[in-house]
């Protein structure tokens, strides 16, 4: 073995995990699939990093078991304990293309090539935390000439996130199967419209990604699409041989959306467009969540992704999320299905992406709850509907009683106090003692409960966005504070 592909990706520790005894530590594809006894109990990683690596490792489980295998709700039933020996089993077969570095390397096409002497990209880039070219982050804000040393399994996770979540825009170019790159390009797939991704976790991460596979007949039914193979099976990635790959199922959940050449010891590689993703309504992606969303028509709904939007969290999109059944336009995550076949009454969902703004990373949402097959059902879901629009009525009484206060002390710009006012609002109705009151349909004084919770949180909300500490402040609080009240509608 040459030094070039010395770094396996089934053999090196570069995934960070969180263990079942609550330690840390990193561990290869290959530990994560041999782990039986179900010690690795999570990923340990922010919301992106979290939906590109888990979704290497569906397509590797989703690949080694099959479609025949995968093909119906009965056959996921059965594959339970099958995950992690057939797929160990998958990566002994395609151990050679699992290499970071050097022919047939993972996801990297040997047919590219620069397209300028001087047309390397820092492998900075490939990492959204560091700052790189002229764009800074938030904790690194000066790029290194040259590009920075980073370690294998760093370059590892920021190479798959890259191919998941990289924006789209002016690019630089390189040369793939022998024709240049394009300039200005489509964004990876997992960055259309910040999406919102679901996962339901299970017990161990073996068991969460048993619970996320999707079978074939969704595939086709839902999906309509094909089954599809990983990039990874391929002899050889050159555009002509691949093209259409990206249509698929498995073509999808591990894409190719970047000709990339990583080269060991390198702090550049060469980088450009590969392949063009299809976009809703074309394709619906597998681990989101869809609604209908008003058109630029009159009377006009289209289908779009719930999104993970920071000021809109997960938890108010539940009546989307959970759309298992998928009534008034709202389809749930595939894998949500499941929850329909399985014995439990209860289930851990995981909900989380990347906020971003055209080509700029903006923030992280990531929400989980435990929750109850029961909120499945439409009645009980009706019920957190009108929660949540109660909720929303209350944070319009808010605004009304911020504006009040404004007007008082004689400012005009009303957001200078509603806009604090509602974002702690919200982060109040967020926390966990507020939480089991929205999510506990099933109380008996559920309305009550929650009516209270939103009005005491709006209370504390007004308190700290409005002060009354001058005579004519405490004046004008008292006016606001009288706005705050909403009634009940007929």
């Amino acid at each position: 073995m040459n030094d070039e592909n010395a770094y396996n990706l089934i053999d090196e520790p570069w995934i960070p995990v969180l263990m079942r005894d609550g330690t840390n530590r990193s561990v290869s594809l290959g530990e994560v699939f041999a782990d039986a006894d179900g010690t690795i109990a999570d990923l340990a990683l922010n919301p992106y990093e979290r939906v590109a690596v888990f979704r290497l490792l569906l397509c590797i489980a989703q690949a080694a078991l099959g479609s025949e295998r995968l093909k119906d709700e009965a056959g996921w039933l059965a594959a339970k304990d099958a995950v992690g020996p057939v797929s160990t089993d998958y990566l002994k077969n395609w151990h050679d293309r699992f290499f970071l570095y050097g022919p047939h390397a993972f996801l990297q096409p040997d047919c590219i090539a620069l397209a300028k002497a001087d047309g390397t990209t820092p492998c900075d880039k490939l990492v959204f935390q560091l700052a790189s070219g002229n764009n800074s982050t938030l904790y690194d804000h000066e790029a290194v000439g040259g590009g920075r040393a980073l370690s294998d399994a760093k370059l590892a996770l920021g190479f798959l996130i890259y191919q998941n979540f990289s924006s789209g825009g002016l690019s630089g170019q390189c040369v793939w199967d022998g024709a240049p790159t394009g300039k200005s390009i489509q964004g990876a797939p997992c960055r259309e419209r910040s999406m919102l991704f679901s996962i339901v976790h299970g017990h161990s991460l073996l068991d969460t990604l048993w619970l996320n596979l999707v079978t074939d007949s969704w595939v086709h039914d839902s999906l309509k699409t094909d089954w599809g193979r990983p990039f990874w099976e391929f002899d050889e990635l050159a555009r002509k041989v691949v093209s259409g790959n990206e249509n698929t199922f498995l073509g999808h959940l591990a894409p190719l959306s970047r000709a990339i050449k990583l080269t060991r010891r390198s702090t550049a590689c060469i980088l450009g467009e590969a392949l063009s993703y299809p976009q809703i309504p074309a394709w619906r992606e597998p681990m989101a969540s869809v609604k209908l969303q008003k058109g630029t028509k009159k009377d006009e709904f289209l289908e779009a992704y719930v999104t993970s939007n920071p000021s809109k969290m997960p938890w108010r999109e539940l009546a989307s999320i959970l759309a298992v059944r998928e009534t008034g336009g709202r389809k749930s995550a595939l894998a949500l299905r499941h929850l329909e076949s399985t014995p439990d009454r209860d289930f851990t969902l995981w909900t989380g992406g990347l906020y971003s703004e055209k080509a700029k990373e903006v923030d992280t949402v990531e929400w989980k709850a435990h929750l109850s097959v029961g909120l499945l059902e439409e009645p009980a879901m009706l019920r957190y509907e009108k929660a949540i629009a109660w909720a929303d009525r209350q944070r319009g009484g808010l605004y009304f009683a911020a504006a009040e206060y404004a007007k008082a002390v004689f400012i005009d710009d009303t957001s200078r106090f509603s806009i604090p006012a509602e974002r702690a609002y919200w982060d109040i109705l967020a926390q966990a003692e507020n939480q089991k009151f929205v999510l506990g349909v099933d109380s008996p004084t559920y309305k009550d409960d929650w009516k209270n919770a939103t009005r005491k949180a709006a209370e504390e909300a007004y308190r700290r966005a409005c002060p009354a500490m001058t005579a004519r402040q405490m004046e004008a609080f008292a006016q606001g504070f009288s706005k705050l009240t909403i009634r009940e509608e007929n």
